[in-house]
């Protein structure tokens, strides 16, 4: 369990708000604000980047189950907010570096608020590190959507694919895709999104696409329709 002495001996500074501790945090040019949740059974730390907001980081703090894995991340519900977030997902120590210094800290979860489409929940560490680290700005509380999106494509005009497993990329990079499938007959693009669910994409003609949904339900479309039914497929 960590202490406010440990905490103190790490932040210098510590300010108490609704039963949870606050700290500043300087990382070369923008401050980690950090808030601190300590209770008998499991400590918990929510972190913004530039972003000083102790109602909403200490009400997202007290939402959180009383009790969680160690194994994986637990996704939760959280009130309406300013930022538009509609849940949160906490990790457990083997996930996130912070406070790695303290010896207490083998129950410390890290909570972060997400849009629900950002993670499916049962992402593994190596996962959640690389999501967090190329798709997510998890610490930016100001930041748009990024919806987990996978995919598995081939491309013979460019080059361009990935083995079978797919790759995790943001919206935009995908989106880039399918303006370079384009009239590659023979190329492909399938989309996993956050909740396991699969698309794909065929071009039979330069600005035509086929969108395949169920594994057989073929429908056509231009590229706008396309990037609208995409969107909806891996944000809703």
């Amino acid at each position: 369990m960590i202490t406010k002495d440990d905490l103190l001996q790490e932040f210098g500074e510590v300010t108490e708000v609704h039963g949870c501790y606050f700290a500043k945090y300087p990382v070369a040019t923008f401050d980690l604000h950090c808030c601190l949740r300590i209770t008998d059974s499991q400590d918990l730390v929510v972190v913004s980047k530039n972003i000083n907001d102790p109602e909403f980081a200490s009400s997202m703090a007290l939402e959180a189950p009383a009790r969680m894995p160690h194994d994986r991340p637990t996704v939760f519900e959280i009130p309406a907010n300013a930022y538009g977030f509609t849940h949160a997902m906490a990790v457990p120590s083997t996930y996130h570096g912070f406070l790695n210094q303290i010896g207490g800290r083998a129950n410390l979860f890290l909570c972060l608020p997400i849009f629900r489409c950002e993670f499916s929940g049962e992402e593994s560490a190596d996962e959640f590190r690389l999501a967090t680290t190329h798709v997510v700005p998890v610490y930016e509380w100001d930041r748009t959507v990024q919806p987990k999106v996978s995919v598995y494509f081939d491309n013979p005009r460019t080059g361009g694919g990935t083995d079978e497993s797919g790759a995790l990329v943001p919206l935009r990079v995908l989106l880039a895709e399918i303006d370079n499938l384009s009239g590659v007959g023979d190329g492909f693009i399938e989309i996993t999104n956050y909740r396991g669910e699969v698309i794909e994409v065929l071009s039979p003609a330069e600005g035509h696409y086929v969108l395949i949904r169920n594994r057989q339900d073929e429908e056509a479309m231009d590229r706008a329709r396309l990037v609208a039914a995409v969107e909806t497929f891996t944000t809703g």
